[in-house]
């Protein structure tokens, strides 16, 4: 009896471990010191290394996951016209992903878990620009519904209540999607993920029609992607306005 519990004990945390969040938890960080550290560690790397510095209009934000070994992989960009504008922004970040160590996987109940991230890399306030203290996030203005969140929650509610009720759902899910650099709502998603293709369809084809063009995000003066993410909860009768 007691070998049956410690395989089925090993065979749960193998299966938590092999996890992966979507997203950082509040007030944890991917690497070892937080984001100053993490800046000060690519800013030594990239001068050590005599590196060439981009232009000062190229920056590049990579999306990556780190493991529960500390391990980082790169998630790969589909964005291919955005590599190109910012080839060499995107060349220095797969440099930094491969030399730096002090990555930090998440912790959940104890247990360390793999995670999904990204950062900006602005190479100019990595390099020339360096300031002790420097961390991009402390720069950037976030992305803005036009007239504000609320005024979003009651479109989003006013569109999506039939969806709800016709499928009668019950649960929680969250709402992923990207504000690109011209304010349009792209690469969307649900997680965790519903097993209903026609649910999925009818939310996608849904989302796709609300067409009002956000405010995006900027670093200083330059518009980048920024990542929008909320909870959901339905049920047969949607009340989340």
């Amino acid at each position: 009896m007691k070998k049956t519990f410690i395989i089925f004990f090993l065979a749960f945390v193998s299966l938590y471990k092999a996890q992966i969040l979507d997203e950082y938890p509040e007030k944890q960080s991917f690497y070892e010191g937080g984001m100053v550290n993490f800046y000060k560690d690519v800013h030594e790397f990239l001068i050590n290394s005599k590196l060439k510095e981009c232009d000062g209009k190229e920056i590049y934000q990579p999306r990556i996951i780190i493991t529960d070994k500390s391990e980082v992989k790169f998630i790969k960009d589909q964005d291919t016209a955005n590599i190109a504008r910012n080839k060499c922004a995107y060349d220095l970040s797969r440099e930094v992903l491969k030399n730096l160590k002090k990555w930090k996987p998440a912790e959940v109940k104890g247990w360390k878990i793999g995670a999904i991230t990204e950062f900006i890399l602005y190479p100019k306030d990595v390099m020339s620009n360096y300031q002790p203290g420097y961390d991009a996030n402390k720069f950037v203005a976030h992305t803005k519904y036009p007239e504000g969140s609320k005024a979003f929650h009651t479109l989003f509610h006013d569109n999506f209540m039939m969806i709800f009720e016709d499928y009668q759902l019950n649960g929680k899910v969250n709402l992923e999607f990207y504000i690109s650099k011209d304010g349009h709502i792209i690469n969307p998603r649900i997680y965790p993920e519903i097993y209903n293709q026609n649910f999925n369809n009818d939310f996608m084809r849904t989302l796709a029609r609300m067409k009002k063009i956000w405010i995006p995000a900027f670093y200083k003066d330059i518009p980048i992607v920024e990542r929008i993410s909320f909870p959901v909860q339905f049920s047969v009768t949607f009340t989340e306005r």
